[in-house]
């Protein structure tokens, strides 16, 4: 399982790498890109993590109960309503797609040729919901039969299918084969899965039987979950789109820099509190206060030991990474440059976003699904205000709605903290505050060092030089020559290490404990259930 998951995450960047080769950064790829989101939208609401976080502890409290035709019927009443919703939320998307096009990407309204192509995109496309849908039932099933591979070698599926489109469609069907390519790819994703599902009697039989206990457990848990999900798709993907569409591949621009935000949050954020999260909920039906507030604190040290390196690197070395990561054939220097500049003003948020997972988990064990939609919703609204400022007072066009991101995070983050701290009484803000002093002061140290190094090997290499701006880049330009990748990969991990041991040195200098908590953590915090066990730490307390 884990293999599968690795190499899913490999593949998810040779997929980037290959569309980011193939067509580079064009108004085609912007309206491929806004296409991409109106199902990709739909799936999360209806069938994406919420799905499998609600459905996973109703069918496996069933099977634990021995109770599996009960569970068997719970799931046939779910698969028909959403298979129903889903193919319904299909027929809509291509009979409403002209009127769908101005929710993702409104700019696209005064660009009516690019309009005109997003909409041919989203019809095509359309059908891949019901697939990803169908697949999201099939692995929290299996996951809840304790089966992993089929769910991760899903996603391969699926990437390889996008790849295949992009590689062998798009030289005769343009960015219509790669489309093609999205559906192959979804229905390989589901298809994968049904021979594990038989294995374990697979038995599907249409139902809608909405009072079925399971049936109000699963809605009970499901809808706050979506709600919360749906909030954080739109701040990290459906904004970027919207904003992005104003300006002329700006929508492409946007998304290769949007994806070295959400792969570190994935790695830090969400998988650190994926792990504290069943800790957390049994430490608070148990009563034990103290431990929770412990380990909550433990896990956002963690996080910020890991996010907050991770916003100054891709700060100081944005050029630098993007060139290494997506620079090559159709995606050119200029491309680059117009990237780099979105992630610049982007990269500040990813320490408070990841923060912002475990704060949700901790209002998720104490059930309470109601503060951190409430809390996402107005953090929405709140980038959306300032990126309509940002963009009729600045200069920094499409990169408007990263830097209102970064500005949002940082106060959305402590008002979820302080909105914690007063349902569970203090959680020693100070030795937090203390630790992120710390870690911040040796991010800045290592981005200090980073820099210094990349411009050092740059001026050496002659490789193009990427400074501080707040005028967006037109992203447009001739390909300024053949890159030396090795060079450039050569520069950012020169960079990286030295960034690194500057990290590493001031924080023994500053007698940070942060580091042989990481350390601990990861040798004896982590249960064999996957939590964060708060007790076991010799480093915890400040």
């Amino acid at each position: 399982m884990m293999a599968a998951t690795a190499a899913s995450r490999v593949l998810g960047y040779v997929r980037d790498k290959t569309i980011a080769y193939r067509f580079g950064s064009t108004s085609h790829t912007d309206a491929y890109w806004a296409a991409f989101q109106i199902p990709d939208l739909l799936y999360y609401l209806l069938a994406g993590g919420a799905l499998a976080a609600a459905l996973i502890p109703v069918f496996t409290a069933y099977l634990v109960q021995e109770q599996e035709d009960e569970a068997w019927r719970m799931i046939n009443t779910l698969a028909s309503v959403m298979l129903l919703a889903v193919a319904v939320g299909v027929v809509l998307i291509i009979i409403f797609a002209r009127e769908l096009v101005p929710i993702a990407a409104f700019g696209f309204t005064r660009r009516p040729q690019v309009f005109d192509e997003c909409v041919y995109y989203v019809r095509l496309m359309a059908p891949m919901v019901f697939f990803t849908a169908l697949s999201a039932m099939a692995g929290g099933i299996l996951q809840s039969y304790q089966h992993f591979t089929a769910p991760a070698v899903a996603w391969l599926m699926y990437n390889i299918g996008i790849i295949a489109g992009a590689v062998f469609l798009a030289s005769s069907m343009g960015i219509a084969g790669l489309c093609m390519g999205v559906l192959g790819g979804a229905a390989m994703m589901a298809a994968v899965q049904f021979p594990a599902l038989a294995k374990r009697g697979l038995r599907f039989r249409p139902t809608l039987d909405l009072r079925h206990p399971g049936v109000r457990r699963f809605a009970a848990l499901f809808f706050p979950l979506m709600i919360g999900l749906a909030v954080q798709q739109i701040a990290l993907l459906w904004l970027p789109g919207q904003f992005g569409s104003f300006f002329k591949h700006g929508v492409t621009n946007l998304r290769y820099a949007n994806r070295l935000i959400v792969l570190p949050l994935g790695l830090f954020g969400i998988s650190i509190s994926t792990a504290a999260f069943p800790t957390l909920a049994q430490q608070f039906r148990r009563g034990e206060t103290d431990q929770f507030k412990r380990t909550l604190n433990l896990s956002l040290r963690v996080i910020f030991l890991l996010s907050v390196p991770s916003s100054v690197g891709l700060m100081v070395l944005s050029g630098p990474i993007i060139s290494l990561l997506w620079q090559g054939g159709a995606y050119n220097e200029a491309a680059a440059r117009a990237a780099a500049f979105a992630l610049t003003l982007w990269a500040p948020c990813l320490f408070a976003i990841a923060a912002m997972q475990i704060i949700n988990r901790g209002f998720y064990s104490m059930q309470d699904m109601v503060t951190p939609p409430l809390i996402g919703v107005a953090y929405v609204a709140l980038i959306v205000g300032l990126a309509i400022a940002l963009m009729r007072a600045t200069q920094v066009a499409y990169g408007a709605i990263a830097l209102a991101t970064s500005i949002a995070s940082i106060p959305a983050m402590v008002a979820a903290v302080l909105l914690l701290r007063r349902k569970v009484g203090p959680m020693d803000m100070r030795a937090l505050a203390v630790s992120f002093g710390r870690i911040a002061l040796a991010s800045a140290v290592m981005g200090l060092i980073a820099l210094g190094v990349s411009n050092l090997i740059g001026r050496a290499f002659g490789l193009p030089h990427f400074g501080f701006t707040l005028t967006a880049p037109l992203g447009e330009g001739a390909a300024a020559g053949k890159m030396s990748l090795a060079r450039v990969g050569l520069q950012v991990a020169a960079a990286v290490g030295g960034g690194a041991v500057a990290f590493v040195a001031t924080l023994r200098a500053l007698r940070a404990q942060e580091l042989g908590l990481v350390i601990d953590m990861m040798r004896r915090q982590f249960s064999r259930r996957g939590g964060i066990n708060s007790t076991a730490t010799s480093g915890e307390r400040q």
